[in-house]
């Protein structure tokens, strides 16, 4: 799987097409599969019909529905898509559940970055994320919007962008929901929203994604897979891993990713260099510098 970007394999991309079309019992199993692919792989038909709260039946239509032969034609489609790849984080979460203390080290959390980092590289599509630098460099405005937890990247992401487009504006950290949408009322045409959701999701976040469609502003999205909701409202997406043991969602992948674009736009700017010295230089007087005269004695008095 690492020549291949994991959501644009076949059996995938076949069951994110078809999602939106699905009853409400066989689209509950798509989501389920769409956001655990690695996982559904190595379940039993019963384990994902438990998993995804349906019924074995369902798993059965579903499979029939996308041209397979039930659950066995399913099971072998992302099998051979996926090379029969186990989930670091879910063998992780196995060993913490058989453990007295339940216990999580260090070393191990390193592991699920890892891990969803790994996942996040399986999953992108290049054309997606260029088309996200594309828009963000020659959007008149770029909105920001992370709620929740999401809002710390948003703030984060914001503050790194503002040097390098014509005008970027972080939305959620200040006035929660309410001054979110105050400040994005007057998004048009020519504005970029990039939107952070990650499980649980924001309904506010949603809400203020279909209200920039509608004023025809272009939709960017850093979510976790093609079944999330934003997914459904963004032209362009990028997905990050935020698989975690004990976590509701970990971050780690989705803020590699926003530094990526962050890095992207910087790059692509013509006087970035020029903007870095001047904020290098903007921001010397409150940084820790070390004296020359002071360093010099201090290796004086260290030699023998």
């Amino acid at each position: 799987m690492t020549d291949s970007d994991l959501y644009a394999t076949p059996i995938l991309q076949l069951i994110s097409d078809q999602q939106n079309q699905l009853p409400p019992a066989l689209n509950k199993v798509a989501h389920y599969v769409l956001r655990h692919p690695l996982k559904v792989a190595t379940m039993t038909i019963d384990e994902l019909a438990r998993a995804s709260g349906s019924s074995t039946a369902a798993v059965n239509r579903l499979a029939r529905a996308l041209g397979l032969n039930g659950y066995i034609g399913l099971k072998s489609a992302l099998l051979d898509t996926l090379q029969a790849v186990v989930s670091p984080v879910d063998k992780l979460r196995q060993q913490v559940q058989q453990r007295d203390n339940g216990h999580l080290g260090l070393g191990e959390q390193l592991q699920v970055a890892s891990s969803n980092l790994q996942h996040s590289l399986q999953a992108q599509q290049e054309t997606a994320f260029a088309a996200c630098i594309d828009a963000l460099c020659t959007a008149r405005r770029v909105y920001v919007l992370g709620l929740g937890n999401s809002a710390y990247l948003a703030g984060l992401t914001a503050i790194n962008l503002a040097p390098f487009v014509n005008d970027a504006r972080g939305l959620g950290l200040d006035g929660g929901n309410e001054n979110a949408a105050y400040r994005l009322a007057a998004i048009g045409a020519d504005d970029v929203l990039l939107a952070i959701s990650l499980p649980r999701y924001s309904r506010a976040t949603l809400q203020l994604a279909n209200y920039a469609c509608e004023r025809g502003a272009t939709v960017l999205a850093v979510t976790d897979s093609p079944a999330a909701p934003l997914s459904a409202v963004a032209q362009h997406s990028v997905f990050a891993g935020v698989e975690h043991p004990a976590l509701t969602s970990a971050n780690a992948a989705a803020l590699a990713i926003l530094e990526a674009i962050t890095a992207a736009v910087m790059t692509r700017n013509p006087d970035a260099v020029s903007l870095s010295e001047e904020l290098s230089d903007s921001v010397l007087s409150y940084l820790h510098l070390a004296s020359p005269n002071r360093s010099a004695r201090a290796a004086t008095q260290r030699k023998p």
